[in-house]
């Protein structure tokens, strides 16, 4: 385990060196990262200001959006494109003799990216806050920031198991695009990286409080603005056993598989 980390270490120090070549690309990515949200707030208050009622207050519904790029950054994942590629192209077979688990380098990129995206992402995010500081609350109990870190960790580690799960299935398809498409979709509208989930119709309420994506993005701003329910943190370590899981199984079902193809 100390060799991982060592390991894991060097590679995010050498992938954080090579992303530095390309941090205004980054930050462009960011600033547009911020639009939608940006763009939502102006739309819900132009509504609230005509006489519109929503289900939220416009103080919950302003730091929800303020903050959610900034959640849904630290939670996304990009793996799975790389990874179906180097499935099929025979890329993985370099890794497989290696002493070390063959995501490392994954895992590195994801957490060095991160780590420039969000120093990157941070301008904008204070410029809209400042924008909105009139209804913009922060929590102020320390307690709700103790509870939030965990569902933050939990819902980074679901994605990038999801990434795993998805890009494993090019062990046994030609080509994992659509999939991963109508999963970035799917999880894009039902995450409440849009718009609160607390917006959508109240019919719909109790599929979504359940559904797997909603803890991915939604739940730790829901912790963090103190909207949630006890039996909600099972639901997503549920849903975390669920993901973690089944990325292992499929992982190891596929390397059964794997013919090395491309080498």
């Amino acid at each position: 385990m100390t060799r991982q980390l060592r390991l894991l270490r060097i590679l995010t120090v050498q992938e954080v060196r090579m992303m530095m070549n390309h941090r205004w690309w980054l930050f462009l990515l960011q600033v547009a990262n911020v639009l939608p949200p940006a763009i939502a707030l102006l739309v819900w208050h132009g509504a609230v200001d005509q006489g519109a009622d929503p289900p939220v207050s416009t103080t919950y519904l302003t730091s929800y959006l303020v903050l959610v790029s900034v959640v849904a950054m630290v939670t996304s994942s990009w793996t799975s494109g790389f990874l179906a590629a180097s499935i099929r192209l025979g890329g993985l077979n370099s890794w497989l003799v290696r002493p070390c688990s063959t995501h490392l380098s994954y895992l590195a990129n994801n957490s060095a990216e991160k780590f420039l995206k969000l120093g990157l992402l941070a301008p904008p995010v204070v410029v809209l806050g400042l924008i909105f500081r009139d209804d913009l609350r922060l929590p102020g109990q320390p307690q709700r920031w103790l509870l939030f870190l965990p569902a933050l960790i939990m819902a980074a580690a679901m994605t990038f198991a999801l990434d795993i799960v998805i890009g494993s299935l090019a062990f046994w398809m030609e080509d994992i695009a659509a999939i991963d498409r109508l999963r970035y979709l799917l999880a894009r509208l039902l995450s409440g990286g849009l718009v609160p989930l607390a917006l959508f119709p109240a019919v719909f309420q109790p599929f979504l409080a359940v559904q797997p994506f909603r803890f991915l993005v939604s739940f730790p701003l829901e912790v963090l603005l103190g909207t949630t329910r006890a039996i909600d943190y099972a639901y997503q370590a549920g849903w975390f056993v669920v993901l973690v899981g089944g990325a292992v199984l499929v992982w190891r079902r596929g390397l059964r598989d794997y013919q090395g193809a491309g080498a």
